[in-house]
Order: C-alpha cells, then sequence, then structure tokens
C-alpha cells in the first residue's frame, strides 16, 4: 500500500473517532441536570400552645404531648459592611436595677392539665430563677423573650414584679451565655389580669402578651396577689438599640 492511502485510511479514522466524540458530548448535555437540586421545604414546628388555651384530646393516650420547639428568628440587627454581626446566645441571666434583681434564667416547657372533663396546656415555672419559655426569642433579636416566675413560692423570685413596683421607663437587662448584655426598656405594667375562672375570651386576651411578635421585647408573667394565684401581672420591656 502506497503512503498516500495510508494518509487517507489515518483521516478517515480520525473522523470517525470524533464524530463519536461529538455524540457523547450531545448525549451528555441532554442528560444532565441543568442545575443544583431543588433544596428541601421543610416547615417549623408549630409554636407552642399559650396557658389556658384548651388543648385537643387525644384520644387512647395518656402521656402529654411533648412540647414543639420553633427554630429562634434570624437576627435583623444592624450590621457593618464587611463585619458579620455577633450571634446571638441563649439567655442565662436578669437584672433588674429598680427593684434589685439578679436572677438565672432557665428554660421552662408546657404541660397538659385535665379539670373535668377538660384538657388545657400550662407553663411550667422555674423554681428559684425566671423561667424563659422555649419557643420565645433569645436576648437581642426580634421576637417576644417570655419568662415566668413565681411570686409566693420557691423562692419568691418574682415578688416585687408581681406588687407591681416596676415603672415605665425601668431598665431590664437580659444576659446571654456568651456574655452579652442586651438593654430593655419598660414600656408597660398591666393591671391585675384575671385567669383562674376567666372566660375563654379574657384567657386569650391575657395569652396575646406571650405570643411571638415582630419587634424586640422582653415580657414578664407572674401571678397576683400575694396570698393566691388568680390574676396575671404582665410587664413589658422594648429591646434598646
Amino acid at each position: 500500500m502506497d503512503q498516500k492511502h495510508v494518509r487517507t485510511r489515518n483521516r478517515a479514522v480520525k473522523l470517525v473517532i470524533i464524530s463519536a466524540l461529538l455524540l457523547l458530548a450531545l448525549v451528555a448535555c441532554t442528560t444532565a441536570p441543568s442545575g443544583p437540586p431543588p433544596a428541601p421545604t421543610t416547615s417549623p414546628p408549630a409554636a407552642l400552645p399559650a396557658p389556658g388555651v384548651d388543648a385537643p384530646a387525644t384520644p387512647g393516650t395518656e402521656t402529654p404531648a411533648q412540647p414543639a420547639v420553633t427554630a429562634p428568628a434570624a437576627s435583623q440587627s444592624a450590621t457593618v459592611p464587611g463585619i458579620a454581626p455577633p450571634p446571638q446566645g441563649e439567655p442565662d441571666r436578669l437584672v433588674i436595677p429598680a427593684i434589685e434583681l439578679d436572677t438565672a434564667i432557665v428554660d421552662v416547657g408546657w404541660e397538659v392539665v385535665e379539670r373535668g372533663d377538660q384538657r388545657t396546656t400550662e407553663w411550667q415555672t422555674a423554681d428559684n430563677a425566671a423561667g424563659r419559655h422555649l419557643n420565645s426569642a433569645r436576648p437581642g433579636e426580634p421576637g417576644n423573650v417570655v419568662l415566668s416566675g413565681h411570686h409566693n413560692t420557691k423562692g419568691e423570685v418574682f415578688r416585687r414584679i408581681s406588687e407591681q413596683e416596676l415603672a415605665v421607663g425601668d431598665t431590664i437587662y437580659l444576659y446571654d451565655e456568651q456574655g452579652q448584655r442586651h438593654t430593655y426598656q419598660v414600656s408597660e405594667v398591666t393591671e391585675p389580669l384575671l385567669e383562674v375562672g376567666a372566660g375563654e375570651a379574657q384567657r386569650l386576651a391575657n395569652a396575646r402578651y406571650i405570643q411571638p411578635t415582630n419587634d424586640a421585647r422582653v415580657t414578664l408573667v407572674t401571678c397576683w396577689p400575694y396570698w393566691t394565684n388568680t390574676h396575671r401581672i404582665v410587664v413589658v420591656g422594648t429591646l434598646v438599640p
């Protein structure tokens, strides 16, 4: 075979190989995904029921449902370009100079209570500390930091709050586990709110104080008067920028 025929055959082989590679590339382009897989869509758990609101009965079960914890809202504090804002920590200390209060903060949940033929949910209250409701916000971030405390037993941590010694304009400090201090200013102190024996409308009106909010606030809840627990006193503080 002369050299001319050899060159012709080699060109033909190269054309066949190039055609095969182009075909494979075309198949790869048409079968490969057009982008990254979609992110899974999961809904956050529902918020906990408010105290005094009827909980649906679960026939055949004796163990109360466990509290669902909502994911904390993302912080919307002011940022400096190029510098990440400090992360918000869990609350661990409450200080109110006006009533000489300095106490630890611990998380509390809720429990199902049966009264006659009705089942209701009630928040637990911490002993010798302020109890932070599990589904409430963290200090310094948008949302409602809900704290409750005893007024006539187990440390009487919120006794002076129950006796309405706080006033609008007083300062509330919340410290988180990272040592950051967050300053709130009292913006509302309620009159005693009837809870025990109150109708559904009244209980729902009371419960609005512990619901999530868009603004950054702290809500303090305790009982009244000192010799019983028929009413609630609520103090609301607004975050100071």
